[in-house]
């Protein structure tokens, strides 16, 4: 039986932010799927008008979607991977039982685990100063400084220009949905679950992600927890990425096998 990958970017990227890790994925026997979440409407410049339209709930299902055909493919419900936002999108999914096994890497906090943090706000800056009641119906994008501050921190500098380049808009709808999550019941988490921290992350600071970390602690299937204080939020592409992708598949060999 095949072993499906279903992963899932964070906001303001592309599925390609994957492309280090894949590989590795691969190499050790998985059929990846990694897309690009409404990749006709979320633009590098001038997104069409009905971005705006769309709201957390429609990537979601978007992602819903993906993973009910991945597991059609391969036989058997895939395992899921998110990173920021994309980690917050596979905690619904696992929610939904739509998950073999579930990879939360330095998640956004569903509504019982969120913190309060001003690195958060600095990161996101561009975006926030907009006002929650302003932000529906607009496309939006993180600025190139908060991007370099608090998701690239603990990348080269000459690479950030490149890195941001790829950048997407997305709905202000969506980014008003994160500042207000949604609630999940962890009890019917009922697949493996990791969550992963960065101690360096100032997009998802470390003290949200271990408060998610202990939500799934209590969940119908107990998950587990592993904490990377040399890494930041950019830990697809970064120093030290190959031991905590190592560290990640072989937890999902354990869980999966």
């Amino acid at each position: 039986m095949d072993k499906g990958l279903l992963m899932i970017h964070g906001v303001g990227c592309a599925g390609t932010v994957w492309d280090r890790v894949t590989p590795l994925f691969e190499a050790a026997g998985y059929t990846c799927t990694a897309p690009t979440l409404f990749a006709d409407q979320r633009l590098r410049q001038r997104p069409p008008d009905t971005l705006g339209q769309l709201a957390l709930a429609d990537y979601i299902d978007a992602m819903a979607a993906a993973a009910e055909e991945l597991g059609t493919q391969t036989g058997r419900p895939p395992a899921i991977i998110g990173h920021s936002m994309g980690g917050l999108i596979a905690q619904v999914l696992a929610e939904r039982g739509l998950a073999s096994a579930a990879v939360f890497l330095t998640p956004a906090s569903p509504k019982q685990a969120r913190v309060n943090d001003p690195r958060v706000l600095r990161t996101f800056w561009s975006v926030v100063r907009i006002g929650p009641k302003k932000l529906p119906g607009q496309a939006v994008k993180i600025g190139p400084k908060g991007f370099s501050w608090g998701v690239l921190n603990n990348v080269a500098k000459d690479r950030h220009g490149e890195i941001y380049a790829s950048a997407l808009f997305d709905s202000g709808q969506v980014y008003a949905d994160l500042l207000d999550p949604p609630a999940i019941d962890e009890t019917r988490v009922m697949v493996p679950t990791l969550t992963v921290g960065a101690g360096r992350d100032r997009a998802t600071p470390i003290k949200g992600v271990r408060k998610v970390a202990r939500k799934y602690a209590k969940a119908g299937e107990p998950g587990d927890y592993l904490e990377y204080p040399g890494n930041a939020h950019w830990i697809l592409d970064e120093p030290g990425t190959d031991e905590v992708f190592a560290d990640i598949i072989t937890w999902l060999s354990r869980k999966m096998s």
